[in-house]
């Protein structure tokens, strides 16, 4: 009963890094409209607020300490990257259903083999051997066998294909990684202004 709980615990780790979300597209900066009077309107977050036009010399310095332009860059830089992800993805799941494949065929082989050579055995056990069944069963066991060799040979190389297709594609999953990295880090410097954005909108405006 020890083990449930562990086997629990490194099935949740195993799940962990599959269900992380990906970091969303950078929300539109915040926009401002000038009205008459003491206040101008501040849209952020699909909402409006009245706020008084004493805030908006803060809120223009935020909205340039944003920089939208340079997140939305990292963020197109990120997709292409996960797209070219996708792809090498594909190109390594196709080696190694190829080195599956083989590997099953290079089983049942195996296992043919085995059996064909139990049955050579169960023969010559016998008091009456049948010439002509034991040397049937002698040129099936050297078919297969030759059989066996030929799929051990194709599993080396679809093997040492999947190797090399790995070796190719790992740069593509480490730019994929870094731009994910990188992303997130101008996400995060992005949304620090917009939340100082939203507090002075909601601490000093009004809701429309």
């Amino acid at each position: 009963m020890k083990a449930l709980p562990a086997l629990l615990c490194l099935l949740l780790l195993g799940l962990a890094p599959a269900c992380a979300a990906e970091p969303d597209a950078p929300q539109s900066l915040p926009i401002l409209y000038d009205q008459p009077g003491e206040k101008y309107i501040l849209r952020i977050d699909n909402r409006r607020y009245q706020v008084p036009y004493v805030t908006k010399e803060s809120v223009v310095r935020l909205l340039s300490a944003a920089n939208y332009p340079r997140t939305k860059l990292r963020f197109d830089e990120y997709k292409r990257s996960l797209e070219d992800k996708a792809k090498a993805e594909t190109v390594v799941n196709r080696a190694q259903q190829n080195v599956t494949r083989e590997a099953d065929r290079v089983n049942r082989l195996r296992r043919s083999l085995e059996a064909l050579r139990a049955q050579l055995a169960l023969l010559r056990s016998q008091p009456n051997i049948d010439v002509r069944e034991l040397q049937f069963l002698q040129e099936q066991i050297r078919n297969t066998s030759a059989s066996l060799a030929a799929a051990e040979d194709m599993e080396a190389k679809a093997q040492a294909n999947l190797e090399k297709t790995k070796s190719t594609t790992e740069s593509v999953f480490q730019r994929a990684d870094k731009a994910r990295e990188d992303y997130v880090k101008a996400l995060d410097d992005y949304e620090k202004p917009l939340a100082e954005i939203r507090a002075i909108a909601m601490t000093h405006g009004t809701a429309l």
